[in-house]
Parts: C-alpha cells; sequence; structure tokens
C-alpha cells in the first residue's frame, strides 16, 4: 500500500504525456516518440508539488493541541505515503537485511542508531510494523504539515529537557503496546550522532519494554547521514538491518541499563564487523 501514490502519480504522468504526444500528433514523425519520455518525471514532480500544496493545506485547520490518545490509521496512513515518496525522490536506496526475524503479528519496541531525520522514514517504510508509532522530539512537532500530521497519527513528543515528559512518553508508549495498538520506535541514543559513532545509550528508553513485556527489536541504520549530501547529483545507498531480537525472558531478567548497553553491544560490534 505504500506505494500507492506512487503508482497514482505515475499513471497519471504516463497519461497525461500520452495525451500530449497524440494531441501534437507526434507519432507521425518517429524521432518525436521520445518527447513523452521527458514529460513523465517533470509531470510526477508536479503532481508531488500539488501533493505537497494540498496536505499543507489541510494542516492548517489541525489542531495541534488536540490530546491524541491512540494511533490513528488513517493519518499514519499519509504519513507512510509521504515518508516513501520522499526516500525515492531524494534518489536513496535501501537495503534491508533480518526483517524474517520479525513477526508481523508481534508488537515490539524497535530501537536503532540516530545518524539524521530518514531514520524514521526507513524504519516506517521498510520494517513492516504498521503502525510502527515513534517518539520523536517536541520540537518536531513545530515542522510544518510534518508536525501536524504526527500529532495526528499518535506520535509520542518528547521534551528531552522534562523529566515529566519522559514519564508521560513511556506511560503512553507502554499503553500502545499493551493494548496491541502499533509497535513503538525509538532512538534510545536520545540525539542524532554527527559522526555516526554511537552515543551513550539513556536507560529509559527501554522501561517501555519491560513495563509493555514485549521484546526489543534492536536495528541499524546506515548512511542516511549522506542524503541531503548527495541529493540531487548522487544517488545514496542505506541500510537498514534488524541486528537481533532481545526475547521477553531478556526484558523480564535484564535491568533497564543492562538492556542499554546489550543493545549497544550488538550494535558497535556489527559495526566494528563491517570495517
Amino acid at each position: 500500500m505504500q506505494l500507492l501514490l506512487t503508482i497514482v502519480f505515475l499513471f497519471c504522468s504516463l497519461g497525461i504525456s500520452g495525451f500530449i504526444y497524440y494531441a501534437c500528433q507526434w507519432y507521425r514523425a518517429w524521432y518525436y516518440c521520445f518527447i513523452p519520455l521527458l514529460f513523465i518525471p517533470i509531470f510526477f514532480l508536479l503532481f508531488f508539488g500539488l501533493y505537497i500544496g494540498i496536505i499543507f493545506f489541510i494542516s492548517l485547520f489541525m489542531d495541534k493541541k488536540k490530546t491524541i490518545r491512540k494511533p490513528n490509521p488513517f493519518w499514519y496512513f499519509w504519513i507512510k505515503q509521504t515518508a516513501f515518496l520522499l526516500i525515492m525522490l531524494s534518489r536513496t536506496k535501501v537495503q534491508t537485511e533480518g526483517l524474517e526475524q520479525l513477526n508481523r503479528g508481534k508488537r515490539y519496541l524497535v530501537v536503532s542508531n540516530h545518524i539524521s531525520t530518514f531514520d524514521p522514514m526507513l524504519a516506517i517504510t521498510r520494517l513492516k510494523l504498521d503502525p510502527l508509532i515513534c517518539v520523536t522530539k517536541k520540537e518536531n512537532l513545530k515542522i510544518p504539515i510534518c508536525g501536524s500530521f504526527i500529532h495526528h497519527a499518535g506520535f509520542i513528543p518528547l521534551d528531552r529537557r522534562d523529566s515529566h515528559s519522559a514519564v508521560q512518553m513511556v506511560k503512553t508508549a507502554t499503553e500502545y503496546l499493551k493494548e496491541n495498538q502499533s509497535s513503538i520506535y525509538i532512538c534510545p541514543e536520545g540525539t542524532r550522532s554527527k559522526t555516526e559513532e554511537l552515543l551513550p545509550f539513556h536507560p529509559g528508553s527501554f522501561k517501555i519494554a519491560k513495563r509493555a513485556g514485549v521484546e526489543i527489536a534492536v536495528c541499524y541504520i546506515e548512511h542516511t547521514n549522506q542524503i541531503v549530501r548527495h541529493f540531487p547529483w548522487k544517488r545514496t545507498r542505506t541500510a537498514i538491518r534488524v541486528l537481533s531480537i532481545l526475547s521477553k525472558e531478556d526484558v523480564e531478567t535484564k535491568t533497564t541499563q543492562e538492556l542499554a548497553m546489550l543493545s549497544q553491544t550488538i550494535m558497535q560490534k556489527f559495526k566494528e564487523n563491517k570495517r
């Protein structure tokens, strides 16, 4: 379903290009047959621009102060569609590994390293754990378009300077998992690493799994920090890998500090083996 908008835009672009081709009678000369091929990407970008304009207009009427108590599949659907389009249009190729370890019938706490704003997009579009609700910094709710949509979809805001906000985040995420409403994605580092080296993991992130009694999917994301740097001249090859699943027994018997250290060790060993 995440291809829906892409397919719609593509077919509309093909249709309009074909109409122009026949209306201008370019079919009379074989050397004109390549002209519609030039129009297709142009019309695709125009449709994408129109789409952004429409969702921006809609976002103006969305109340960011409204209390959201559970994930909303409707708004999540449009977030996932938009994330897939942004990844595609940014010329990003995504490699996936280890997805067979995930059971689509289960809910997980998904943790990963954090190097770019594209990290949640890869998780949402590639892990196939719909819905996968993200814990996001409170400031992201102020971003035009994005802020309104992620709020209404049920993304969980976190004010990193407010301990009460952290308590509320853990409570909300735990409820989502216990009530089988969604899986949860969080970056235990708490902020982006500018060097790609792993920053210390915050043990509080792992309280979610302990209180909800769910397994932890330890993932590793690569090269998303190069997307903006490469665009539009160079394709970026990124990857999201499921490295390990920490069982319920691990979650129950280990402290949050031990879970944080174990997750970070798994990522660090993978990172070192890649060198």
